[in-house]
């Protein structure tokens, strides 16, 4: 078995905001725009089936207001602007798309799109199968293993472990003690004050994981200080930034398979 797990605003929103750029000042029809921006999309998903030739598909979405992390951190992402209007609303429009191709589209009230594919993935792994997870956000990089990859659609690339190395200098599985260390203003999770990127990746080499670092006899005093000083933001941030694996999505598998729809789309790209 092998699932193509793709997230569905990733993909919208990156073909979205390519389009928005490109428009001209006096073309001001919001319809024609996402139009162009759905049929994009479903192309785009329709092209890395082909590519991917998955036995099974889902697409997920973020579902609507608040989640989890809401709840635990009030200030989640609210430095990032809202989502266009027209996005937002055109979001129905991608799911009513992807159900017409035959696949599932599928949120989870209270949960953000990443945890709905860590769930999924994990299940997949769980049962010896093959989970490719599309988007281009490297947060999904802590799931990594034989079973579970990381492709990213736009840039023809797998996210791998030695992309994570090279780009954060830690293991894939070490990204939420990372984030949770030097924090991510983009989501408005301050983690440790003072401590970066740079540092937290030397810590975490010597001593592994937040938990060991918070508890380390050895560390110089300034670095001991403001660790002492920010260990409940540390860990409330590791908590955030690490993805749930142990949802109820009340899915079967058996929803998930490709269609005839795709079996076509899968036997043409089979021809040589």
């Amino acid at each position: 078995m092998k699932a193509l797990l793709a997230d569905g605003l990733n993909l919208v929103r990156r073909i979205y905001a390519a389009r928005a750029a490109t428009q001209q000042p006096n073309q001001s029809n919001s319809g024609e725009l996402m139009d162009a921006v759905i049929a994009a999309s479903v192309a785009s998903l329709q092209r890395a089936l082909r590519q991917h030739r998955p036995s099974h598909c889902l697409v997920v979405l973020d579902s609507d207001g608040r989640n989890w992390r809401h709840e635990l951190h009030p200030n989640y992402k609210s430095k990032r602007p809202p989502m266009p209007p027209p996005l937002r609303r055109g979001l129905e429009q991608f799911a009513q798309a992807v159900n017409a191709l035959a696949l599932k589209c599928f949120s989870l009230s209270g949960y953000e799109a990443d945890d709905v594919i860590a769930t999924t993935a994990v299940k997949i792994a769980q049962r010896n199968g093959q989970a490719l997870i599309l988007s281009t956000d490297r947060n999904y990089c802590q799931l990594l293993s034989p079973h579970i990859a990381v492709f990213d659609h736009f840039g023809q690339r797998y996210l791998d472990r030695d992309l994570i190395m090279q780009r954060f200098q830690v293991q894939p599985w070490q990204l939420p003690d990372l984030l949770a260390l030097a924090g991510d203003s983009s989501a408005s999770i301050p983690g440790v004050q003072s401590i970066g990127v740079r540092t937290a990746a030397k810590l975490l080499a010597r001593h592994g994981s937040l938990e060991k670092l918070l508890t380390a006899t050895t560390l110089p005093h300034k670095i001991n200080a403001k660790l002492q000083r920010g260990k409940q933001d540390a860990r409330l941030a590791k908590t955030l930034f690490t993805l749930k694996t142990d949802l109820s999505l009340g899915l079967n598998l058996s929803q998930l398979r490709c269609s005839h729809a795709d079996a076509a789309a899968n036997a043409a790209a089979r021809q040589p």
